[in-house]
C-alpha cells in the first residue's frame, strides 16, 4: 500500500472516530435519566425476565420457605373463625378482615402486578397475574383455596394453609413474566349453610368469559401427615379419574406434581383418583368440574384419620400436629409445575437436566410424566466407575436397563433410547455400584403432548405458528421471538439506544434497556453503542488483535478492525505498535538527531603534530 493510500484510509477512520465521539457521555446520560424518571414506578413493578424456552422449575421451587409459609398462616388466622352463615356475616368481622388481608397481600406481594377483583355475592377474591402473550384466548393456570372456616375454629389448616399456598405463589410467580395468565383465587363460603356457595360464582364467571383452564390446583387442608404411610405419600393430589385416552386432562397434572416433588423436592406427592379421593365432591374444584372443566386437581393431607384439629377448635396455627414443611412443599411443587409447563420452547422436545452426587452403593430415582408415544433418550456424564441404569413403565415393570463400567468424564454418553407408548409416570433408577461417591450430569429428552390433541408440543405453541417464520420489521428476529423478548415488532431498535435489537440479542445485551448503549462492556473507553457503530467487538479492547487498543487506534487515525501494527504511516521508521508502546503519534514523523561528528583534515593533523614537536624541542634547548 502506498503512503498516500494508507494516509487516506487513516484519515477516513479519523473521520469515523470524530463522529463516534459525538456521542458524549453527558448527552447519553441525559437521555437515560429522562427515560428512568418516566418509567421508574412501572420498572420497579415489572421484572425483566420473560420466561420462554427455559426450565426454571428448580429455581421457582426454591422460593417458598418454611418460616414464610408459617408466618402467613399465623397472620391470616389472627382474627380467629371466619365462618359465615348469611350475607351479613360476609360483610363484617373476621371474614371481611380476612378478605381485605388477601387483597392487600396479593397486591403487595406482586408489587401491584396482580389485578384483583371481587366476584359474586359471597365476595370471592380473584387475582390475575397477566401473561405476556397477546390475545385473550390463551389458556390459564389457577391456584385456589377457600378463606372461610368452620364455626368456632381459627381454620389454620382448613384452610389457612391453602391461602398461604396461594399467597406464597403470588410472590414467587410475580418475580417473572410468564407467557400465560395465572389466577390466584380465594373462595368464600365453602362452609356456609348453603354449602360451597362461593366457588360456583367464580366458575360461572370464568365460564361466561370463555376462560380455558390449562390446570387448576385447589389446595384444601394439607398440614397433617400419616407417618404410617410411605414417605412419598405425605401429600395427596386428587385428579379426575378417566380412561387412558383422557390421561392428559387431569392425571397428567397429578403425575407432573409427583415428578416435580421427587426430582426437585421432598418426594411427598401421591396422585389419587377422584373415585377414592376424600374431598373430591366436597371442595371447591367440584364447582368447576360441574361446569365442564376437567383439568382440575385438589391437594389434601394424608393424615386426616389422625388429624386432631380437623374442623374443630384445635385448628390453630401452633397446633402440635401441623407440619409446615408440607405447606412449603405444596407451594414449591405447584409453582415449579407451572414453571415447567410454561418453560416449553417451540421446535424442541422436553429436556430434563440434573446434576447430582450418589453415594457408594446408593440409588437415585427420577420421574418422567409421558403424555404421548415417544423415545426416552437418556444421556449421562459421570465421574467414576460402574453404574447401572433401570427404566420402569407406569405399571412398575422394567422396560430397559444398562450397566456401564466406565465413561469419559468429559464426554456425555448416550445410555438408553427407549421407545414407549403407554402414557403415565416412568421412573429411571440410577445405582452407583462403586464404594465411593460419584458425580453425575443427567439429561433426559422426550416428546410431549400435554393437551392430547395429537400434535406434539414441540410443533405448536400458545401462538399462531406463522409468527415463528414472519419478521414484520425485517430485523432478523421473528415476530414470535419479538413477543418472547418483549421488543417492538415494528422497530429495528426497540429501546432507541442506536443498537439494533438483533445485535443486542446476539451480544447478550438487553434490547429493551436503553441504558446499556452507554455502558462499556470491555472497559476500553468506548461505549457499547460506539463499538456497535464502528463494527467493533464490545467485549474486547483490541478488536483486531494487533496488540493496539481500539480507542488509541481511533484517536490516532488507525483502523481498529485491521491488523496494522507493522505499518508506518508517517515514515519515521517506527511501526504503529512501537508508536503505541512509546506513546507517540503514528501520523507525525519524529526523526532522532544524528550524533555530532568533528571532521579533521590531514593537513590539520600534520600541523598539529609539527607544532607539538617544535614546542617540545624549544623546552629542552
Amino acid at each position: 500500500m502506498s503512503r498516500f493510500s494508507a494516509l487516506s484510509m487513516n484519515q477516513l477512520w479519523f473521520a469515523i472516530m470524530v463522529c463516534l465521539m459525538l456521542f458524549t457521555p453527558s448527552d447519553c446520560q441525559a437521555i437515560v435519566n429522562t427515560a428512568e424518571v418516566s418509567i421508574t414506578s412501572e420498572a420497579s413493578q415489572i421484572p425483566d425476565r420473560r420466561i420462554y424456552g427455559e426450565n426454571i422449575a428448580s429455581e421457582v421451587y426454591a422460593i417458598p420457605t418454611y418460616t414464610g409459609f408459617q408466618d402467613l398462616v399465623h397472620k391470616f388466622t389472627e382474627n380467629h373463625s371466619r365462618w359465615v352463615m348469611d350475607q351479613a356475616m360476609v360483610d363484617r368481622g373476621a371474614n371481611m378482615y380476612a378478605r381485605n388481608y388477601i387483597v392487600e397481600q396479593l397486591k403487595d406481594r406482586s408489587s401491584g402486578r396482580i389485578e384483583v377483583e371481587i366476584i359474586g355475592n359471597h365476595k370471592n377474591v380473584v387475582g390475575r397475574l397477566p401473561g405476556y402473550l397477546p390475545g385473550d384466548d390463551n389458556p390459564v393456570l389457577v391456584v385456589s383455596a377457600h378463606y372461610d372456616s368452620v364455626k368456632d375454629s381459627d381454620g389454620a389448616n382448613a384452610d389457612g394453609s391453602g391461602i398461604a399456598v396461594v399467597l406464597e405463589l403470588a410472590y414467587a410467580m410475580s418475580q417473572y413474566m410468564w407467557p400465560l395468565d395465572i389466577y390466584f383465587i380465594a373462595f368464600n363460603a365453602l362452609y356456609s349453610f348453603q354449602f360451597m356457595s362461593g366457588s360456583p360464582e367464580v366458575a360461572n364467571v370464568l365460564q361466561q368469559r370463555g376462560i380455558d383452564i390449562l390446570a387448576m390446583y385447589n389446595v384444601d387442608t394439607i398440614l397433617v401427615t400419616d407417618s404410617a404411610l410411605p414417605s412419598d405419600e405425605r401429600i395427596q393430589i386428587g385428579y379426575l379419574s378417566g380412561s387412558v385416552e383422557t390421561y392428559h386432562q387431569s392425571k397428567y397434572w397429578g403425575d407432573l406434581a409427583r415428578m416435580i416433588s421427587n426430582n426437585y423436592g421432598m418426594n411427598s406427592f401421591v396422585p389419587i383418583p377422584s373415585g377414592i379421593f376424600y374431598l373430591w365432591e366436597t371442595s371447591d374444584q367440584e364447582a368447576f368440574y360441574q361446569r365442564g372443566y376437567n383439568n382440575i386437581l385438589c391437594v389434601f393431607e394424608s393424615g386426616l384419620a389422625i388429624d386432631g384439629s380437623y374442623h374443630n377448635v384445635n385448628d390453630r396455627w401452633d397446633y402440635r400436629q401441623l407440619n409446615y414443611n408440607l405447606g412449603k412443599e405444596t407451594a414449591a411443587v405447584i409453582g415449579a409445575s407451572m414453571a415447567f409447563t410454561m418453560g416449553r420452547k417451540y421446535g424442541e422436545p422436553v429436556q430434563l437436566k440434573y446434576n447430582f452426587i450418589i453415594g457408594g452403593g446408593r440409588i437415585e430415582k427420577f420421574y418422567m410424566a409421558v403424555t404421548t408415544s415417544t423415545i426416552l433418550n437418556i444421556t449421562v456424564r459421570w465421574f467414576g466407575g460402574s453404574t447401572s441404569y433401570n427404566v420402569y413403565n407406569p405399571s412398575n415393570t422394567l422396560v430397559a436397563s444398562a450397566i456401564c463400567d466406565y465413561t469419559s468424564a468429559w464426554v456425555p454418553t448416550n445410555i438408553l433410547n427407549i421407545p414407549v407408548t403407554a402414557k403415565g409416570l416412568y421412573a429411571l433408577e440410577i445405582e452407583n455400584t462403586n464404594f465411593v461417591s460419584v458425580g453425575y450430569e443427567l439429561t433426559i429428552t422426550y416428546d410431549s403432548d400435554i393437551d392430547g390433541n395429537g400434535i406434539l408440543d414441540s410443533q405448536e405453541y400458545w401462538l399462531d405458528e406463522s409468527l415463528f417464520v414472519t419478521d414484520q420489521d425485517n430485523d432478523g428476529i421473528s415476530d414470535a421471538e419479538e413477543i418472547f423478548l418483549g421488543t417492538d415488532g415494528n422497530q429495528v431498535d426497540s429501546d432507541g439506544d442506536t443498537m439494533d435489537d438483533k445485535y443486542e440479542v446476539d451480544m447478550g445485551f438487553d434490547p429493551n434497556d436503553a441504558s446499556d448503549g452507554n455502558l462499556d462492556a470491555d472497559s476500553d473507553g468506548l461505549t457499547n453503542a460506539q463499538e456497535y457503530s464502528g463494527g467493533l467487538n464490545p467485549f474486547s479492547s483490541d478488536s483486531d488483535g494487533d496488540s493496539i487498543d481500539d480507542l488509541w487506534e481511533l484517536e490516532n487515525g488507525l483502523n481498529p478492525l485491521i491488523d496494522d501494527a507493522a505499518l508506518d504511516p508517517d515514515g519515521d521508521g517506527r511501526t504503529n505498535l512501537e508508536e503505541y508502546l512509546a506513546g507517540t503519534n503514528p501520523q507525525i514523523a519524529e526523526f532522532s538527531s544524528p550524533p555530532i561528528l568533528f571532521i579533521v583534515s590531514p593537513i590539520a593533523i600534520v600541523a598539529t603534530i609539527a607544532g607539538f614537536v617544535y614546542f617540545r624541542n624549544r623546552k629542552f634547548v
